[in-house]
């Protein structure tokens, strides 16, 4: 009988194949499985990968949102937008309003944004001034805060200087925080001197003559009176702008019946633009009620054109007056008359013969067109008026004689009228300070 084999895997049974004991003591680290560990991470990296490919079509996807209907129009354009929201207006009109605009990008998610946020009740009519470069939240804030821009009529009335309507924007209408700004504007004209070509011909003119017989402001006299209307938060450049571009308006108006333009009027009869404007500045402050103008402006042209009476000189006060930078004052004391600014017209041998250096206010259409157009009854040949006083000052009446000699009778006649005048308005200067 055959021997029966030994089991040669006895040790194995019997667990001789177990791990051994480390001489430390420990059991030796089993070797992982590849084939366990793949099993173990394939879920946790599969979930991995879906979060991030979600992630990327989720930021896609706002990054697109944001781009195409959240985000400013242009936020590199600052440039101030005038929009007006009317009263009553809806959230849709507003949005239509913005829309149009081009403040905003899409008006539905505009409307979503503002009604998410619980702010279409907050928003307020007004005039406002939005920018490309907003965003939702700053239109929705302006909006609701009512930074509104509002609107204000401001009156420059005839005759008045630049100095005065500086400050009435700033005393009276509160436009203006103070007038240094605008003051610099009216003294060299700023920008404006390229954009309109009376001015650069004013400058010119200006520029050619010594330093101490040059003009004050240039753009005295081109400030057109009349009534405006400006935003509260208008600049300096914004309010001087509407005067220059009224005063061209002016050059193209026409004198009733006649076909000839001012600006045509005064090439006629050789006066430049600076002339034209600087005669009516002197009739406007001469004479008190505007059916007088055609005469002043009669009495000053037969002076100008007087070789032997006047020598070409205006002898005006009120040129002086302004020289000197007095004002409410009927009579100049000798000493001021004989002082020498470049608006001195006086035949006293430091006043210039002509024009004076330039306009000494702002005078209105009525004005300019007297000066184009004086009274030729005051002009016959023979029979020419050089002289005018105003008289009865507080009922503004003026008065025409042809000689000196006329004149100083009437001037005997009121000289305590003027005297009580000129007190009563130091009393008030006085009373003021």
């Amino acid at each position: 009988m055959a021997k029966k084999l030994e089991n040669p895997y006895a040790d194995r049974d019997m667990g001789l194949d177990r791990p051994e004991i480390l001489s430390n003591g420990k059991k030796p680290k089993k070797k992982p499985s590849t084939k366990s560990t793949w099993n173990k991470l394939r879920p946790l990296l599969t979930f991995v990968i879906s979060l991030a490919v979600v992630a990327l079509i989720v930021f896609g996807v706002f990054n697109y949102v944001r781009e195409h209907y959240f985000d400013p129009v242009d936020a590199n354009d600052s440039t101030a937008v005038e929009v007006e929201i009317p009263k009553n207006s809806s959230l849709s009109t507003i949005a239509e309003i913005l829309y149009e605009n081009n403040l905003i990008r899409n008006k539905q998610v505009f409307k979503l944004y503002v009604d998410f946020s619980d702010m279409s009740s907050k928003l307020k009519a007004g005039t406002y001034e939005l920018s490309p470069d907003m965003s939702f939240d700053d239109i929705v804030y302006t909006l609701q805060e009512g930074n509104v821009v509002e609107e204000i009529d401001i009156q420059f009335i005839e005759g008045r200087t630049a100095k005065e309507y500086g400050r009435k924007l700033v005393d009276n209408y509160g436009i203006l925080k103070n007038t240094d700004y605008y003051m610099q504007l009216v003294k060299t004209g700023g920008n404006f001197v390229n954009e309109y070509p009376f001015l650069a011909e004013a400058k010119a003119k200006d520029d050619a003559r010594p330093a101490d017989q040059r003009r004050y402001y240039l753009l005295e006299g081109y400030l057109a009176p009349d009534t405006y209307r400006y935003l509260t938060n208008a600049t300096a450049e914004d309010v001087i702008k509407k005067q220059l571009d009224q005063f061209v308006k002016i050059l193209s108006m026409k004198k009733k019946g006649e076909e000839q333009t001012y600006e045509e009027r005064a090439a006629e009869i050789g006066m430049s633009i600076d002339d034209m404007v600087t005669l009516a500045s002197i009739i406007e402050r001469e004479a008190s009620k505007s059916e007088d103008f055609p005469k002043v402006s009669a009495v000053f042209h037969n002076r100008l054109a007087s070789e032997e009476e006047f020598a070409h000189f205006l002898d005006s006060d009120a040129t002086q007056a302004y020289g000197l930078g007095i004002t409410g004052r009927v009579i100049l004391e000798p000493g001021e008359l004989t002082t020498p600014t470049p608006y001195n017209t006086r035949r006293n041998g430091v006043g210039f013969a002509g024009l004076p250096a330039g306009p000494i206010g702002n005078p209105g259409r009525l004005a300019i067109e007297a000066a184009l157009y004086p009274d030729e009854d005051l002009m016959q040949e023979g029979d020419e008026y050089y002289y005018f006083l105003a008289t009865d000052i507080e009922n503004g009446v003026v008065e025409f004689v042809h000689t000196n000699e006329e004149l100083e009778a009437l001037a005997d006649q009121w000289r305590d009228e003027w005297a009580r005048i000129d007190a009563q308005a130091s009393a008030n200067s006085a009373g003021e300070q």
